[in-house]
């Protein structure tokens, strides 16, 4: 009687647990938070700061622009340069690196550079990203239009486009991309504005492409 009862039991094998693995995230996790990264304060360690100046003193920041060095250093051997080297700008309050620019520098063309270093070297793609976070992402540190005086006067000599915006903001990228060493950014940039080209504005294209080191498009003026 207790063999019966026993052996069924003592036949019955173990069933061992099993551990199962749910799957993996997502490969373009991390890509794809980065891309999302532009411009976003949080963990940022780089500022981008557009002051205004009247009559050679600074008022306050306008509007700044947030990265990450080591995004900047993936994508921009200038940047990796710069950071590597020690070779940085001020730390600001906030502790980030602050890099003051330019006052020819606007900052949509601005953005629009950063951009194209975060979202895979695209500048269309860029270009997208760039205007809709100019229209409702930006961190401005004062009231008032994003140029400066200098910058407006400026102006009266600039080329004259039918589409005055794409005009401006391709000559500025133009001339930023040659500033951070971006050659494809710049032949590009180099490409649109000749297809902007007219009797209009081929006089002050050509001056701008020649101080850009623009060679392309100045041999197509």
């Amino acid at each position: 009687l207790l063999l019966g009862i026993a052996g069924p039991s003592l036949r019955s094998s173990k069933q061992v647990p099993q551990i199962h693995v749910m799957p993996a995230p997502p490969a373009d996790t991390v890509p794809a938070f980065i891309r999302s990264a532009l411009n976003q304060p949080e963990l940022a360690d780089v500022e981008f700061v557009i002051t205004s100046q009247v009559d050679g003193v600074a008022e306050k920041p306008q509007q700044t622009f947030f990265a990450h060095r080591l995004v900047l250093a993936a994508s921009c051997e200038h940047f990796r340069m710069t950071f590597a080297s020690g070779f940085a700008e001020t730390v600001g309050v906030s502790g980030r690196c602050r890099v003051e620019l330019p006052e020819w520098v606007m900052p949509r063309p601005m953005l629009w550079l950063l951009a194209y270093l975060y979202k895979g070297f695209d500048p269309k793609e860029a270009q997208l990203a760039a205007f809709a976070d100019a229209t409702g992402g930006a961190h401005s540190s004062a009231s008032g239009a994003p140029r400066t005086a200098r910058m407006w006067k400026l102006r009266q000599h600039a080329a004259r486009f039918k589409d005055e915006h794409a005009g401006e903001d391709l000559c500025c990228l133009l001339r930023l991309a040659e500033f951070y060493n971006l050659d494809h950014l710049k032949q590009w940039a180099e490409q649109q504005l000749a297809s902007l080209m007219g009797p209009e504005n081929l006089v002050a294209l050509s001056t701008h492409a020649y101080f850009c080191n623009a060679r392309q498009l100045l041999q197509f003026c």
